[in-house]
């Protein structure tokens, strides 16, 4: 009875034991296989066209701040806008393209976790995400979405892995499995990244003229003044500054090259809209009010939105006022103008007002700028402050130091265009018809008629038995034909009044065709001209934009920041390297040099050097310098010693005498002693019995 009891006893244990280990190892065991099979699938399949996506969302946190940036892009009546942005064009088409192709058909990969424990380790915690308490670890969230703002595609991107390009920890918020998966997508979450990069769109190789202007106020009164103005025909030539002293000034051309370079690329860092009425800008690109009709007609509607109008512009530094010299409306800028010309005739009128400082929101949107800039204008018309109660330097650092993000300087700018027709060049000249000349027939085309040959009269053949009478009248006949011809001769080579007005026409109707061309031409320049600054006004006359005081700096230059003096090129005049010897070649130079302790001459140049006479004597030099001041040979230089003349015989040939020496124009030789004459007593020679000239001549 005990051995059973026991028995059953162990069967019951046993039995316990092995539920228990089912138990522990249905708890422990791994995860089966089927919870892996998402891997390798993508994560939106039903998300196969990007242009279906209306909208994409980027969240980005910050930890320093503790809050996250929300930045949105929507596609409203066909065009991508900005909402948080005053609904300003996002042209970034290729980057909006680029973002939603990125999450079409993106895959999981390995399982990183599958406990929410691991997301702040995986940097994947939701940035909208109110239910953690952790400031760490949140990701980046993109979101496309289509119509009604249904997602199509969101996605929680965390930390980047060390290895391979681009591979990330990432994660849908509605699950807590982190993957590692492939992604090639770009997000940011700053303004001009999702804008057009260059605002003025212009090409530098474009640009022909640039002007630098103010606006001087005195009381009421307005004058416009050109502080510096660069002009160049063409894109290959270099700048030439207005005014500049070219003996002492010359233009500075790296300054030059960074404005070109910024004008060529020109960048924003924030936007504002202009006051509006009834949705649509009230000042327009030449500065003229517009109102709607109803309101056009209420003297009181209208004065009250004229000072709206100013009361915007001028909290951004800016005034509308009228030239009456000119019948027309101007700019008043704080800080200047800077108007940039194109060959095409469309000129940039880029006005520059107050400069502020904020965080990235402030510049992009405005926050509390607008604020900021309205005390500023207030703070500039209040009195000074009374010696000794000008804030510290501690309490200045002291209160930017309370500020949580970086404080940037910006720069209110306002764009306008205008077309200028003398930037095209000189205009067509129509030419000049040429006047028939008097005596020449033109027929109703206008070209020359020209008069009928006469037929030639044909000569009667003189014959043999031809009578004396009629050889008389033949040869009276000849001569008047001989006269005839001359006279032909003549008149052929008198010009020919009916061939040049002939060419001339022909010319005349070559250069009308031409001229009509180039009229034609230019008509259609200025109407695209016209055409296009209608387009940038209507692009920018909704906008005060801002770009970085950087960039101010490189635009808004001085005429004393345009020069600067002009280096002297060694042996220009002034230059202490001079030498003080006489040059080579003057005369004065042998006589200088043959005084003890005198200037020796500087070396001549290669090119300069010519080969030295072979020296004739020891005579000084300055015996020659003294000899070459005559052209005549001295009166003591022994001339040459005639020989006695020898009487010819008259069968015999005169024996010639030797000229007597002409003057010479080079510096002369010393003389050679003559030898003696020998005897002139005739010689014979025994060949031919002839007298043999006389030695010596």
């Amino acid at each position: 009875m005990n051995t059973n009891s026991q028995t059953l006893k162990f069967v019951i244990a046993a039995a316990v034991m092995a539920g228990l280990a089912g138990l522990t190892s249905s708890l422990t065991k791994p995860t089966p296989i089927d919870d892996f099979a998402n891997v390798g699938k993508p994560f939106f399949a039903d998300f196969k066209d990007p242009n279906s996506a209306t909208a994409v969302r980027v969240v980005a946190y910050n930890e320093d701040t503790a809050s996250a940036r929300v930045f949105t892009v929507q596609k409203k009546d066909g065009t991508w806008r900005i909402p948080s942005h005053h609904n300003y064009p996002a042209d970034g088409e290729e980057r909006l393209a680029k973002t939603a192709r990125s999450l079409i058909g993106v895959k999981r990969g390995a399982v990183a976790s599958r406990v929410a424990a691991d997301h702040e380790r995986f940097g994947v915690v939701d940035p909208l995400g109110e239910d953690s308490d952790t400031l760490k670890g949140r990701g980046q969230r993109l979101t496309l979405m289509k119509e009604s703002e249904i997602p199509v595609a969101d996605l929680i991107i965390g930390k980047k892995l060390p290895e391979g390009e681009n591979r990330y920890y990432v994660r849908q918020p509605e699950e807590k499995e982190t993957y590692i998966t492939e992604l090639d997508v770009d997000i940011s979450t700053k303004f001009r990244d999702w804008v057009e990069a260059d605002l003025l769109k212009l090409d530098r190789d474009d640009l022909t003229k640039l002007e630098a202007k103010s606006t001087k106020v005195d009381g009421r009164s307005f004058s416009e003044v050109v502080d510096a103005s660069l002009t160049r025909a063409k894109s290959t030539d270099d700048w030439a500054l207005a005014g500049l002293n070219e003996g002492t000034e010359e233009v500075n051309k790296e300054d030059v090259t960074a404005m070109v370079n910024v004008l060529d690329n020109l960048k924003l860092s924030g936007v504002r809209r202009k006051p509006e009425l009834a949705g649509k800008p009230i000042l327009q690109g030449d500065l003229g009010i517009a109102l709607p009709p109803s309101a056009a007609q209420n003297p009181q509607v209208v004065n009250q939105v004229i000072d709206m109008v100013q009361s915007s512009l001028n909290s951004k530094g800016f005034l509308v006022y009228e030239n009456r010299e000119e019948n027309d409306f101007r700019l008043y800028a704080k800080a200047g103008e800077l108007v940039a010309s194109l060959k095409d005739g469309v000129r940039f009128h880029m006005s520059f007002g107050n400069e502020f400082e904020g965080s990235d929101d402030e510049i992009e949107i405005g926050g509390t700028t607008a604020k900021a800039d309205d005390e500023k204008s207030k703070d500039e018309q209040k009195p000074a402050n009374p010696p000794g109660s000008e804030e510290t330097d501690d309490e200045k650092k002291e209160d930017d130091d309370k500020g949580d993000e970086k404080k940037t300087k910006s720069r209110y700018l306002i764009v306008r265009a205008s077309f200028s027709e003398d930037l095209l060049g000189p205009a067509p000249v129509a030419p000049v018809k040429p006047e028939v000349p008097e005596g020449v027939e033109v027929d109703d085309a206008g070209n020359v008629v020209k008069p009928a040959e006469q037929p030639a009269e044909k000569k009667e053949e003189a014959t043999d038995d031809a009578k004396p009478d009629d050889v008389k009248t033949d040869d009276a006949n000849a001569d008047a034909e001989k006269k005839d011809d001359a006279a032909t001769e003549e008149k052929k080579d008198e010009p020919n009044l009916g061939d040049i007005y002939q060419r001339a026409i022909e010319k005349f109707r070559a250069d009308q065709k031409n001229y009509e061309a180039d009229v034609k031409d230019r008509e259609g320049k200025v109407e695209e001209g016209k055409k296009k600054v209608d387009e940038l006004n209507t692009r920018f006359a909704d906008w005060y934009y801002v770009i970085t005081e950087e960039d101010f700096d490189k635009l808004r230059l001085s005429r004393a920041q345009l020069v600067k003096a002009k280096e002297k090129e060694e042996g220009e005049a002034g230059d202490d390297k001079t030498d003080a010897a006489a040059p080579v070649g003057d005369p004065a130079a042998s006589i200088l040099n043959s005084l003890p302790g005198g200037p020796k001459p500087a070396p001549a140049k290669p090119e300069d050097a010519k080969p030295a006479a072979p020296a004739t004597d020891d005579k000084t030099p300055s015996e020659d310098a003294a000899k070459s001041e005559t052209t005549k040979p001295a009166a003591t230089t022994p001339a040459p010693a005639k020989p006695d003349t020898v009487e010819p015989d008259a069968a015999k040939p005169a024996e010639t005498t030797p000229a007597e020496p002409k003057a010479s124009t080079e510096e002369p030789t010393p003389a050679k002693p003559s030898p003696e004459p020998e005897k002139s007593a005739e010689k014979t020679d025994p060949a031919s019995e002839k007298p043999a000239a006389a030695d010596g001549n």
